[in-house]
């Protein structure tokens, strides 16, 4: 035991580099799908790689961050991570995407981790596939989560491809939830408080 105090607050998105971005939909020949994340990402991006290679000709596959070589050959875009922290929500607002995906193998460690890559996605308004994980259940939070399985991400993609306004809906909705609840300006009480606040 390191401390014998912990304090816990929501994940929140700065406002000055998230609130204003937007993406814009349907710039491409075919639907935009895409993934971001970094090199620590290889076991959670085999999750979804049979599916990026069955809907390779359905879809756009753009990869921010990391790109395993076997999928590379499916993939139409790549953009390494060559931008710094500020830069960063920007960039992924600049990708252009119609439909997110966030797979995560399922141990402690992921179990452990936070909703912090849904509200990315959704406050660009990108609807968003992801894996069915304790973090992402997150205050019933309105994405698409399914099982660890090929089939079941296969047409979960498919579905949002092949029908791009109701997928814009749902972004719209996951827009308006992460507005709502996760700016950091309305929840700066919050960080004071876990901040200034004596021990109880």
């Amino acid at each position: 035991e390191l401390t014998d105090e912990v304090r816990l607050v929501p994940n929140s998105l700065r406002d000055d580099l998230w609130a204003h971005l937007a993406s814009r939909r349907r710039t491409g020949k075919k639907p935009r799908v895409g993934w971001a994340g970094a090199q620590q990402h290889s076991g959670d991006l085999a999750i979804i790689a049979e599916a990026v290679k069955q809907t390779a000709d359905e879809v756009d596959w753009i990869f921010f961050g990391m790109c395993p070589e076997e999928i590379r050959p499916y993939v139409a875009e790549y953009h390494p991570f060559e931008v710094g922290v500020e830069a960063y929500p920007a960039k992924l607002a600049s990708l252009n995407l119609d439909l997110a995906v966030a797979p995560l193998e399922l141990h402690p460690f992921n179990e452990a981790k936070s909703n912090l890559r849904l509200l990315e996605y959704g406050i660009l308004g990108l609807p968003v596939i992801c894996t069915d994980i304790f973090p992402y259940r997150t205050d019933n939070a309105p994405v698409t989560r399914v099982a660890n399985e090929t089939d079941a991400w296969v047409q979960a993609i498919r579905e949002r491809a092949h029908d791009l306004d109701a997928a814009a809906r749902e972004g719209d909705i996951l827009e308006a939830w992460v507005r709502r609840h996760y700016l950091l300006s309305s929840r700066l009480n919050e960080w004071q408080a876990a901040l200034t606040d004596p021990r109880p």
